[in-house]
């Protein structure tokens, strides 16, 4: 699909979209998106008619919460859930890639409305405040901040949060590693602001790849384009010469300022880990020269809660992902999971043993794989009679086969401070690893042999079963 709109329409032919109009941008959008995230089937939210702002300036928030609005968005099988969902990604980003640059138009629907100079306001959009104690209003939480490389001149995007402080300075929170932080930090090497492009609201497969670990130098917009085997449309900023998305909702252009220049204080937002792990700290101006947007423009609202339905399939990308990788250095994995509650932090990977070490390489390659490295603190190995998507399975499993006395801790892991474990010392001390560790759920293979006969059913007869009587339940 060739925006978010398009992808909205389809939400409403599934029956999954609920217009609310009336709505307070301080808090009250967001409490009723968290609050809607926290239940099983929750559809899409549209605000309109928004306190203080004239209708049709909306905020579409919960736009991925249902396993069939994330198949919607990544171009597969509406009925696939669970592990169908990861091997249906799998396969489909097994192929060679073959990155296909994006289309470049002379105007695009982005810039019905330009605003310059004295015009931009960043408060002429309903961005809300999202939680109770968020330092501002976030107008970025389901954007794509857009970066070329000064030196190697590839275009970068990455999902990164954007806080409003006055009407034309925002502030960007990157964390350290990310390539948009190694990108502005060439600019500021060489004395200069580093030029950027905001994206408030995109085609949703675009916005899902600003998120993916890409290899250094893939551009988003080819790899995207690659996936969506057609090239993405962009159109030129009027304030850089950055490519913005030609569908998009609305887009920042601007400059990030050195360090100290005029330094805001970003934060504390409430982030992914459930937390507000990052605190309040001084951040570089991100100095807002235009605001573009369409006619009646949707702000995407994908700020964070606890069980992370505002990621566009997050954990299913990264498993299909992982899981690819795991595939390509040893053999028998028969699935990966990242657990819904755990988000990022929890990795389940499910093994067909066939030799002693076997379960536990795999765990050591996925703590140093690109997909799960950061920020990862507990991996998982169960056997192949596991789901591990099925956290039931799993626990059953973590209780009647895990010795606690063999877990193995790895310290030194690639972390942030959005990490709510960190001690406030050690992120004062700029030291931002943490610890990880490694638990193998799995038949002890020097006896499995003789492990006791389990009763339950295996996964072969769990689907013949299936497929045999599900018409008989709802």
């Amino acid at each position: 699909m060739d925006d978010l709109r398009e992808f909205i329409e389809r939400a409403e032919e599934l029956g999954e979209y609920t217009v609310l109009e009336n709505a307070d941008w301080d808090l009250e959008i967001g409490n009723i998106t968290a609050w809607q995230a926290s239940l099983p089937g929750s559809p899409l939210l549209m605000f309109d008619n928004i306190k203080g702002y004239k209708r049709g300036y909306r905020v579409a928030t919960n736009l991925f919460a249902t396993e069939s609005r994330v198949a919607l968005a990544l171009g597969l099988p509406l009925e696939a859930t669970g592990m169908e969902l990861v091997q249906a990604w799998r396969d489909k980003i097994k192929e060679t890639v073959e990155p296909i640059p994006p289309a470049w138009l002379d105007t695009g629907p982005v810039k019905e409305n330009v605003h310059l100079g004295d015009e931009v306001d960043l408060f002429g959009f309903p961005a809300p405040k999202w939680h109770e104690l968020d330092g501002g209003r976030y107008i970025g939480t389901g954007c794509s901040v857009i970066m070329r490389d000064p030196d190697e001149g590839w275009v970068n995007m990455g999902a990164y949060r954007v806080q409003i402080h006055d009407k034309s300075v925002a502030t960007i929170y990157i964390s350290p590693g990310k390539q948009g932080d190694i990108i502005r930090r060439k600019y500021w090497a060489k004395g200069k602001s580093c030029p950027v492009a905001v994206s408030c609201g995109q085609t949703p497969l675009l916005w899902g790849m600003s998120g993916v670990a890409l290899p250094w130098g893939m551009s988003e917009y080819e790899y995207t384009g690659w996936l969506m085997k057609k090239p993405i449309e962009v159109t030129s900023g009027v304030a850089t010469d950055l490519p913005i998305p030609a569908t998009a909702e609305i887009v920042l252009e601007g400059e990030i300022e050195p360090p100290g220049v005029d330094d805001r204080i970003e934060g504390p937002f409430g982030e992914w880990t459930g937390y507000y792990g990052s605190g309040a700290r001084p951040e570089p101006s991100f100095k807002v020269k235009a605001i573009l947007h369409r006619n009646d423009p949707i702000l995407q609202g994908s700020a964070p809660n606890v069980y992370n339905t505002h990621v566009l399939g997050t954990r299913t990308r990264r498993a299909a992902r992982l899981w690819n990788e795991l595939d390509a250095q040893v053999s028998g994995i028969k699935g990966v999971w990242l657990v819904r509650e755990g988000h990022r932090f929890l990795i389940v990977i499910s093994i067909q043993q066939k030799y002693p070490g076997h379960a536990k390489q795999a765990a050591l390659l996925a703590a140093g794989s690109a997909q799960t490295a950061y920020m990862w603190r507990w991996i998982i190995v169960v056997d192949d009679d596991i789901d591990p998507s099925n956290i039931s399975d799993v626990l059953w499993a973590l209780a009647t086969r895990a010795d606690p006395g063999s877990i193995d801790v790895i310290t030194g892991c690639w972390g942030s401070a959005l990490d709510p474990l960190l001690p406030p010392e050690q992120k004062r001390s700029g030291d931002l690893t943490h610890s990880g560790g490694i638990i193998l759920a799995c038949k002890p293979y020097h006896w499995i042999n003789e492990f006791p006969q389990s009763f339950k059913l295996s996964l072969e007869v769990v689907e013949k079963t299936k497929k045999k009587w599900a018409r008989f339940f709802k």
